[in-house]
């Protein structure tokens, strides 16, 4: 019975866990006020669910060498790239931010990116995961916005993060949000794969005792004489005539 209780509450903390997980993605926060970074995540904090697309205002300087420029966004139905700068979150040698200044129909026809200090504000988006395969991982064209591609062209910690520009910066079109890939909507159906899993282990669990105990409670054939009964050795006794010596 502890089998069954402790997989009949593990199953619960995984269904609780779809049930909540699904509830963030159907949150939009991004028309909610914006609030400074340090107040949603740290630098080596891991991405907070519940703040997909919190707008979030954050101060530093540009990190220009580490411009890099993901495809496959669209902008008013043209494809194109979204161009994205790391942003050093305070100072110059601090953990750095990736930033979606916006969209260029090109990257050869791309603006300087931008140099010096900024303060600014963005969407919060957790790092893509789409499984794109990058030909060329040399250059800096990315097939999806991911932390472990941003980090080859930057030579500093990056947050577990990106912001996406509100505006735009130096003139760029703002990103558009419907252009996020897809990737992480069916990540919480594994969590509710798990609840069933446990709850089959729980039915297994009943049925084992179940039959345990279908086998105990059955009625015991009578066990089988080891060997004849002394009242069957005494007749036997009785009938064997008596010998006598010659």
């Amino acid at each position: 019975m502890v089998l069954v209780v402790t997989a009949l509450l593990l199953g619960l903390w995984q269904l609780d866990a779809w049930q909540a997980r699904r509830a963030d993605e159907a949150r939009d926060l991004t028309r909610s006020a914006a609030v400074p970074l340090a107040e949603v995540m740290g630098p080596d904090d891991p991405f907070p669910g519940r703040s997909v697309g919190q707008p979030v205002e954050v101060a530093g300087t540009w990190l220009t060498d580490g411009t890099v420029f993901v495809s496959g966004r669209e902008h008013d139905g043209t494809d194109g790239f979204w161009m994205v700068t790391p942003m050093a979150v305070g100072d110059a040698g601090d953990p750095a931010l990736p930033v979606v200044l916006g969209w260029v129909a090109d990257p050869d026809g791309a603006p300087a990116p931008p140099e010096g200090g900024v303060t600014l504000v963005g969407w919060l988006q957790p790092p893509e995961g789409t499984g794109a395969r990058d030909d060329d991982p040399s250059d800096d064209v990315l097939t999806q916005l991911r932390i472990a591609d941003i980090v080859q062209h930057v030579d500093q910690d990056l947050y577990g993060a990106y912001a996406i520009a509100r505006d735009g910066v130096d003139g760029l079109p703002a990103a558009d949000l419907a252009a996020l890939p897809d990737a992480g909507r069916f990540t919480a159906i594994r969590n509710f794969f798990y609840a069933i899993e446990w709850w089959f282990f729980g039915a297994f669990a009943v049925l084992i005792w179940w039959r345990w105990v279908g086998e105990m409670l059955a009625p015991k054939p009578d066990d089988e004489p080891d060997g004849p009964d002394e009242e069957d050795e005494e007749a036997e006794d009785e009938e064997q005539p008596d010998t006598v010596s010659a």
